[in-house]
């Protein structure tokens, strides 16, 4: 049966209605995309009656959930840096050397402001603390340097750390000296390497958020 030219019509008229629905939800969607991230669960076809971030403040969020993880990690390098600067003279019954206790009281210092500075919970942030926490770890990353140059290049290696340690494990204990020694100089230089690295980027990090 042929179609009457009024049903030809009708058809031809839902046709255009369909292609301007999918038109508009397309539209929907690009506005969606450029104002920036949406909640999960949304195709952005509802963006009218939901809050998008700005971009900017999601930056932000970014740099403090990074700075927060920094300082986590600066937390665990001093703690490793005390372990061994500390560990190795007491071993073999002397003192530790005074940057042993300098370079930790800024590096506590440094961790308080940065907790503050970045906020906790719901604590707000403080720009103060922020720059108080970059100073400091500036001091910080000087000093490690300082101590790492000093440790590398100015130290006989019969009086390196590594040194000492090997040769206090194979008296106490029946190691392999130079086996230890080996193994100490890459702990050391790891724990060098990653004091002036963390304080460095936690340093960066703060500047960026004030």
């Amino acid at each position: 049966l042929f179609r009457t030219e009024r049903e030809r019509e009708r058809e031809r008229d839902r046709e255009r209605e369909r292609e301007k629905v999918g038109k508009r939800k397309k539209e929907k969607e690009s506005m969606a995309s450029r104002r920036g991230a949406r909640p999960t669960g949304t195709d952005g076809s509802d963006h009218q009656y939901r809050m998008v971030i700005e971009s900017k403040y999601q930056k932000v969020a970014d740099k403090k959930k990074r700075l927060r993880t920094v300082l986590a990690l600066q937390a665990l390098y001093y703690g490793c840096f005390i372990a061994w600067n500390c560990g190795v003279p007491l071993i073999e019954g002397k003192r530790p050397a005074p940057v042993v206790g300098v370079m930790p009281l800024v590096g506590f210092l440094a961790l308080i402001l940065g907790r503050k500075g970045v906020g906790m919970g719901n604590e707000r942030s403080s720009v103060t603390a922020l720059w108080g926490y970059a100073f400091c770890s500036f001091v910080g990353t000087a000093l490690a340097m300082g101590n790492a140059f000093i440790m590398q290049t100015m130290v006989h290696y019969e009086n390196s750390y590594p040194t000492r340690f090997g040769s206090a494990m194979q008296t106490s204990f029946g190691l392999d000296k130079h086996l230890v020694q080996a193994f100490a100089q890459i702990l050391e230089g790891c724990i060098h390497a990653a004091g002036f690295m963390l304080q460095g980027v936690g340093a960066y990090l703060a500047v960026s958020l004030t």
